[in-house]
């Protein structure tokens, strides 16, 4: 079920193994996830650590063709340099061979990094001073050519214009090396300006970190220093726009802030010193929710199949097998526009289909056969949603025929181990259950069926058949009996109307991921992960030319406690102790008794800064998914939000009201709203309402007590408009003369006319005492009534007074709208006339909407406090309003895989690279925005076809087109009980 978490952003839950990439330990930035991060810097620090003396008692054997190799080059090898700052001081127009005019953007000139170009028998690489400087002063260009041979290579850099100053020019410097002394140099510096290269590719955004992490090790060792992560010039901060917008209001935040779980505990030595017992460490304290207080007296009908999921897991309730299949099948497709739309992908890894396969239960037409037709309801469970590095997992079938199932399923099973070498069947005996289970060395089949009850069993793991065969037999407490998820029943009812999945996490399984047991485990297995990736890296030739031997014992690690012995086999290295790159041990098997006193430390630490932002009690989190043929809809509750939440400053806004829709003023003009419940009574309107009073002297009236608990923001679509953004030129395009007319307007409802007209004859008043004369105040009429015009005086500043700002408002019986758009303004009283007509108006002051009773029944659906809605064309329309940022973000997603393109080929110039990616990480490199990555003879390079590369940039889409211009985005949110009830609900209506 990992594509239902993704949907959750549940894979920040891994961001404390640290390597969410099942085949790269660096490189952790791929598909999956709706939400995008990267793994803690103590990862990267280890790594420049580990080779110095994890790999020194590796076998003579394995290091003895290292040193022979490097006895050949330097027979068949010499060295030169070139200094820069000679080469590239003659810039003249015939160096320049490109100018897109992307390059007029003077954000394009932060990534100037150089490129040598010399033949596939040679290396080049360019050596900076400690000094960077734009004369190229003291850089030198470093290589590695035959002996003897001449070369011809180039250098390709952005300079600024010669004519154009503000501008960059792609610019190519050409230069020969022949057997002169002068051009010689140290193998030193060669090895110092190649480890230098790769150590700026050593990052979670560049695709096959790992490799250059090895390599930029490998190479600044032979130099004598030591290697670091350095990273790009261009980090990819977290989104501020709307893409951030929806995130939030999807309420995917709320769950990674209560969780807590990106702050690692790795740290180098950790590993090393005497061992603590874990069982005499404290874990997390904080007091669980009284749930009995909640429920409601109500009947509850419960998931038959909860008596058999221990309390401390997560669990999946499917009410069909059929649904499971849909969603397994259709739930990536239906969930990837919201992926793409929080996060661009640019590696994908078919994280799901794994699982299928290492159970020996692919969704394909034989498996539905026999599950729709033998399998009631299906449940998913696991110890935890580290799906990406390795986890355990169980499906659990009820049927009215378990025997027949049972046997359906041994046969499938056995059927689909024959596929895979060296799987062993083992009969396991546990009381009076019996398992059976398939498994090879690598875990890449690994399964395990049990029958129980009226259910049957199947599982990756022996310990989660275990786990399960033990509630059954009450020897563990299942969730069946916990009030939280009789609490989240009662919110989602179990009808047959209700035709959709019930995710519960609960309390215990919270803590004990925050454990120090788990947290520990999950520290030690990024070591080994990255001790296994460097290994792979060093046998990458015999692993891609599929000539390393059978299985051979390459290193074992005496170092850190129980870290076993690593083996090279043809399909990789793996660890009979922590799995390989593809699957990892879980950490339940591991049983972690003991650590060291650094490793709990740390753990204490970090354990501390997690408390504090607990109130008073600890959360369990639940969502409910429902896949529709044209719809995704979720619906989330978290109790409580931790205290330094982001939705801290929406709740100071909402306090207790809660959105009215009868005062609503949606329309079909608008594309896109925000409506925001607004309490005046919070402390932050206090505050306001004691300013204006100060100002306005006098005066014996609430200022705010005419707004009518809401505020909205919409977006109309003007055609007008919309045709002049459109033909807009997007690199000398100021988004300000488009935004004097941005069809876009405000609407704060009233439920006090008297008020209203006193408060803005008050604002105007400020405005002519403190800044007299600069607006120009006027009026018009639109069908009888009348609206205000107020134009900024603004001549000599922002152009011709045609272009000046004005702003348009109309004060209503049932309300205030503002726009920069006069058409904005003349459509809100056209529809007033409407609601007038209709007698759909309301004379509401003597309402108060400000707060809704909340009743002990949990399935009564409050109103909720925010609504967020938007359509594919206007999601299209924001998103193109900032291109240019959102250009250069999505160019750095695409380049992001390009270096490691660049270097297969050449070291495999046989092979095609995508390939060999492939091979060696175990994932799929993809254009981000449904591009192509194309080999550029001319200037030797891949390169995106819509994004172009670093120093020939592209302007290309900012993200692929995944919402129809009909599709509508709804989400809401609303606080209750100190915690977050939010909805989302994607409707394709194309």
């Amino acid at each position: 079920m990992h594509g239902l978490f993704e949907s959750l952003a549940l894979h920040k839950f891994q961001s404390f193994v640290s390597t969410p990439n099942p085949r790269s330990a660096m490189n952790p930035y791929q598909n999956g996830s709706i939400f995008r991060r990267m793994p803690p810097l103590a990862v990267l620090m280890l790594a420049t650590t580990l080779p110095t003396f994890m790999f020194q008692s590796a076998a003579q054997e394995v290091n003895a063709p290292v040193r022979a190799a490097e006895k050949m080059d330097e027979m068949l090898f010499e060295y030169f340099s070139i200094d820069v700052a000679p080469l590239v001081a003659a810039f003249e127009q015939q160096h320049i061979v490109s100018d897109p005019p992307v390059l007029k953007a003077s954000y394009y000139q932060k990534n100037t990094n150089p490129r040598i170009v010399v033949p596939t028998s040679c290396e080049a690489y360019l050596l900076e001073p400690k000094q960077r400087n734009n004369q190229y002063e003291d850089y030198r260009i470093i290589g590695r050519k035959p002996k003897g041979q001449t070369i011809n290579g180039a250098m390709y850099m952005l300079r600024r214009h010669p004519d154009q100053s503000s501008e960059s020019v792609l610019a190519k410097f050409d230069f020969s090396v022949d057997r002169a002394d002068e051009a010689k140099t140290s193998k030193t510096d060669f090895h110092k300006a190649k480890g230098q290269y790769f150590q700026t590719l050593w990052s979670p955004q560049y695709a096959g970190s790992a490799m250059f992490r090895h390599l930029a090790t490998e190479s600044m060792k032979a130099a004598g220093q030591e290697a670091k992560a350095v990273g790009p010039n261009w980090p990819l901060r977290r989104d501020q726009g709307v893409n951030s917008t929806i995130n939030l209001m999807a309420g995917g935040r709320a769950i990674s802030e209560n969780l807590a779980l990106s702050n690692d505990l790795d740290n180098p030595d950790s590993y090393l010193g005497e061992l603590v017992e874990l069982s005499k460490v404290r874990g997390v304290q904080v007091n669980a929710i009284e749930w009995k207080d909640r429920l409601s007296k109500k009947q509850t009908e419960l998931d038959p199949l909860s008596t058999l999921v221990s309390e401390d897991q997560y669990a999946v309730f499917l009410p069909s097998f059929d649904l499971l299949s849909e969603m397994v099948s259709r739930g990536s497709e239906r969930a990837r526009p919201l992926v793409h739309w929080f996060e661009p992908q640019s590696r994908v890894t078919d994280v799901m289909g794994m699982y299928q396969s290492q159970l020996g239960l692919p969704l394909n037409a034989l498996t539905r056969q026999v599950g729709g037709a033998l399998v009631g309801e299906v449940a998913v469970t696991g110890s935890d949603p580290y799906f990406r590095t390795g986890t355990d997992i169980a499906v659990l079938m009820q049927s009215q025929q378990p025997t027949l199932l049972h046997q359906a399923m041994l046969t499938l099973i056995k059927g689909q181990s024959a596929k895979y070498d060296d799987v062993e069947r083992i009969e396991h005996k546990m009381d009076e259950h019996t398992f059976t289970q398939w498994v090879n060395p690598s875990r890449s089949f690994s399964s395990c069926i049990a029958i129980t009850d009226n259910a049957v069993v199947v599982s990756n793991s022996a310990y989660q058949i275990r786990r399960v065969l033990q509630c059954s037999s009450d020897q563990v407490a299942s969730m069946h009996d916990l009030d939280e998820y009789k609490f989240f029943r009662q919110r989602y009812p179990r009808n047959s109307e209700n035709q959709k999945a019930l995710v519960v996490i609960t309390d215990a399984a919270i803590r004990r991921w925050c454990g120090p047991q788990w947290r520990i485990s999950a520290s030690r297995r990024t070591r080994a992960r990255a001790t296994i990736a460097e290994i792979t890296m060093q046998h990458a030739d015999a692993l891609v030319n599929r000539t390393a031997p059978g299985k051979t014992e390459i290193y074992r690690d005496s170092q850190m406690p129980n870290a076993g012995v690593l083996m090279l086999t043809p399909d990789g290295v793996y660890s009979d102790e922590y799995g390989s790159l593809d699957f990892q041990k879980p950490i339940a098997e591991m049983n972690l008794t003991h650590a060291t006193q650094k490793e709990v430390d740390l753990y204490s630490n970090w354990l501390r800064q997690y408390e504090r932002k607990w109130r008073r009690v600890f959360d369990p989190i639940a969502v409910e998914i429902g896949l529709a043929e044209n719809e995704l809809a979720v619906d989330l509750t978290i109790i409580p939000l931790i205290l330094q939440s982001e939705y801290a400053q929406y709740r100071r806004i909402v306090g207790k009201a809660r959105l009215n829709r009868s005062i609503s003023d949606h329309h079909p003009e608008s594309i896109a709203s925000i409506d925001i419940a607004i309490d005046t009574e919070t402390p932050m309107f206090n505050m306001a309402r004691m300013f204006v009073q100060s100002q306005l002297s006098g005066i014996d009236f609430d200022p705010l007590g005419w707004i009518d608990g809401s505020v909205s923001l919409y977006f109309d679509h003007d055609e007008a408009w919309m045709k002049r953004y459109e033909s807009r030129d997007r690199w000398s395009f100021q988004f300000s003369s488009l935004a004097a007319d941005l069809p876009v307007g405000i609407r704060i409802p009233s439920k006090d006319s008297l008020s209203l007209t006193a408060f803005m004859v008050g604002v105007r008043s400020l405005q002519n005492q403190y800044a007299p004369n600069m607006i120009r105040w006027g009026t018009a009429k639109h069908k009888d009534y009348v609206f205000v015009t107020g134009s900024w005086d603004a001549r000599g500043t922002l152009g011709d007074e045609a272009e000046n700002p004005t702003l348009y408002y109309v004060t209503l019986p049932d309300g205030l709208t503002l726009s920069g758009n006069q058409q904005v303004v003349e459509r809100a009283i056209d529809r007033y006339i409407e609601r007038e007509k209709d007698g759909k108006t309301v004379d509401r002051s003597k309402e108060n909407d400000k707060a809704e009773p909340i009743d002990v029944d949990p399935a009564r659906v409050l109103r909720p406090q925010m609504i967020l809605q938007t359509t594919g064309l206007a999601a299209e329309a924001m998103s193109q309003t900032n291109y240019r940022s959102g250009l250069w973000r999505t160019n750095q997603l695409a380049w992001g895989n390009l270096p490691i393109l660049n270097y297969l080929r050449h070291r495999y110039p046989d092979r095609d690279p995508a390939k060999v990616y492939t091979q060696l990480f175990g994932q799929t490199l993809v254009e981000p925005t449904g591009g192509q990555y194309a080999w550029n003879a001319q200037r030797s390079t891949y390169e995106s076809t819509h994004h172009g590369y670093h120093l020939e940039p592209k302007a290309g889409p900012i993200l692929e087109k995944m919402f129809g211009p009909t599709d509508e985005i709804r989400t809401t949110i609303s606080f209750q009980d100190g915690g977050l009830r939010a909805t989302l609900k994607v409707t394709d209506n194309e």
